[in-house]
């Protein structure tokens, strides 16, 4: 186990950054390969990682294949009650899925939307934890009125919001709510989003009078394979239906993750700023458009090795002041911080479990970052 501590600048707390678990081996693994897309969010007191994708063979600009997994796994707290283990028994969702959209609520964990290798789904499901069986419960939820992946949610007690994400025609610029106590009202579709965004984090963010939501950052890819990388910040008025367009981040920031932080903060985990994504991009491009094989191969090995030496994402943690509308670099986090992962709440701090770390490399790594003087 390792720590370092973080000082945070002004109104944030300190944080005191661990691994603090690690996923557990299966099928005779040395170690986990981590997931990136998981399932995530606590119920009862226990975390569960759900679902999820991975390159089991080998790296995929080398021809490996992604995988989709259907295990749960439950991470309790310890006899302490300040560490968490991984429960022995392994559970499992009806079907494989990653990239879903996913957040905690009173009644269970939502998965939203998300793909496997049949493509993109809309189907949701609500995922419990028995505490008196110790056994997992999956529900359906109404399916969503489109199918979508990486796709952004928030949770606000019993309402749940998802907004954007991509389809299989393109971006989505549309926004839902569903009722958890009116399931049978189904998704009710909101005012659309500014413009068609993907891998945004989307944060909740309530006041005295007010709640507001936050789309924050995020991409869309475009129809020539290239994509726009965002730094914009939207915010969603609850009580008079408007979203307005507020400071933009330091620099383009998408599939991070984040947090409602008090009733006037938020803050962001790491995300991808996009530059060797970017290149990437334009790389396979290039690719699909050269007539000439030779020239062609050489770009294929010149996208090779630009993804095998991927020097992973940010390890910044940002944080923004509703009172004054500013964004500021609040520190860094001292271990590889994961991207298309969640962020969830876990008592006086925050986790951040498994995800992707590198091009086509995963961290079975669970962080913790422990608020110490909150």
């Amino acid at each position: 186990m390792y720590n370092q501590t973080m000082a945070q600048k002004q109104t944030v707390a300190t944080i005191n950054w661990e691994v603090i678990a690690e996923l557990p081996t299966k099928n005779g693994q040395s170690k986990a390969l981590g997931l990136a897309g998981p399932v995530a969010g606590v119920h009862h007191q226990v975390l569960l990682v759900a679902g999820g994708a991975n390159f089991p063979d080998s790296m995929p600009w080398l021809g490996g294949k992604k995988k989709y997994y259907d295990d749960i796994y439950v991470f309790e707290k310890d006899d302490k009650g300040d560490f968490i283990k991984p429960y022995p028994q392994l559970f499992h969702l009806p079907y494989p899925v990653a990239y879903s959209a996913s957040g905690s609520s009173p009644a269970g964990i939502v998965c939203a939307g998300g793909e496997n290798a049949s493509g993109i789904t809309n189907k949701v499901l609500l995922v419990q934890w028995n505490v008196a069986t110790k056994n997992i419960a999956v529900k359906s939820l109404p399916d969503l009125p489109i199918a979508v992946t990486n796709a952004s949610i928030t949770i606000d007690e019993n309402k749940v919001y998802l907004g954007g994400g991509e389809m299989a025609d393109g971006v989505s610029h549309y926004f839902y709510s569903l009722d958890l106590e009116d399931i049978p009202a189904g998704w009710k579709q909101m005012p659309s989003l500014p413009k068609p965004v993907s891998h945004a984090v989307m944060v909740m963010q309530s006041s005295a009078d007010h709640k507001y939501i936050y789309m924050i950052g995020g991409r869309k890819k475009n129809s020539n394979g290239i994509s726009d990388l965002y730094a914009s910040v939207y915010r969603y008025d609850c009580k008079n239906n408007q979203w307005q367009q507020k400071s933009s981040l330091p620099y383009a920031l998408s599939a991070g993750t984040g947090i409602a932080l008090g009733a006037g903060g938020i803050l962001l985990f790491g995300g991808d700023k996009g530059e060797t994504f970017h290149k990437t991009e334009q790389l396979i491009a290039a690719i699909a458009a050269e007539k000439d094989e030779a020239k062609k191969q050489q770009l294929v090995l010149q996208k090779s090795d630009l993804q095998e030496a991927h020097p992973g994402f940010s390890e910044e943690v940002l944080q923004y002041k509703a009172l004054t509308d500013t964004w500021e670099i609040a520190g860094t986090i001292p271990f590889p911080v994961p991207v298309t992962t969640s962020a969830v709440n876990w008592d006086k701090g925050v986790l951040i479990p498994t995800g992707e770390i590198k091009a086509g490399i995963r961290t079975p790594q669970l962080l913790l970052g422990k608020f110490l003087n909150k």
